[in-house]
């Protein structure tokens, strides 16, 4: 029989999410919306279950503005677009996949089957620049500063004396939040795909995606 005094596994992933970010939140619903996929919101039978795409969108616009911050703050001397490849470095699905396991997001997602503005805005860099730190060093000591697609001509050009090209495969989402899927072709042949919320982004994923596939590289 359930014990009636344990917390709600809403209560809990609530619970465990400030404790890991070390943030107490205003308003936890806004946490709970967060940790809401949109599948699972359809498949409730509770009315009023909010998911979190609207916050996605706020939240895309809040990570590009700390990380911009933080760059133009910790590197001088780097030109505009310097900048831009290190910020892409930064909020790149990989590397944002690496933050939410260092705060164990997965296991509190709310997935179906198939704070104010004020103050909110210091909790969530205070949050997030330490991670972002530690992902702007990693790129500087992989020399990512150059964006991968430029690796990726230089590298094709070199080995194979081609040119990558980039082809939209698919795209998928409501108007204001696209999903494109772009694959990257060495002459005739695609290599590799990526994904992103804009074809540039798709085309940085795709080309880093062929960067680490050695199948059509020349070895050196």
């Amino acid at each position: 029989m359930p014990d009636a005094t344990a917390p709600a596994p809403n209560e809990q992933a609530i619970a465990a999410l400030q404790a890991a970010t070390g943030h107490t939140f205003k308003h936890p619903q806004l946490l709970l919306d967060a940790l809401t996929h949109r599948s699972f919101a359809y498949e409730s039978t509770v009315p009023g279950v909010r998911h979190n795409e609207r916050l996605e969108f706020l939240g895309d616009a809040v990570l590009q503005l700390i990380s911009s911050d933080l760059l133009f703050r910790l590197y001088p001397d780097a030109s505009e677009g310097e900048l831009s490849y290190l910020r892409a470095a930064l909020v790149r699905a990989s590397a944002l996949a690496g933050f939410a396991r260092a705060v164990r997001v997965g296991p509190h997602l709310r997935l179906g089957r198939g704070e104010e503005a004020t103050g909110g805005l210091r909790a969530t860099r205070h949050f997030l620049e330490p991670l972002l730190r530690q992902e702007a060093a990693r790129a500087i000591a992989g020399k990512r500063i150059k964006d991968d697609k430029s690796r990726l001509q230089e590298r094709a050009q070199a080995q194979l004396g081609v040119t990558p090209s980039y082809r939209v495969v698919s795209e998928s989402g409501p108007s204001h939040d696209r999903t494109f899927v772009v694959e990257v072709l060495l002459g005739e042949r695609a290599v590799a795909h990526g994904e992103g919320r804009s074809k540039r982004q798709a085309e940085q994923e795709a080309a880093r995606a062929a960067l680490t596939d050695p199948g059509w590289q020349v070895d050196e």
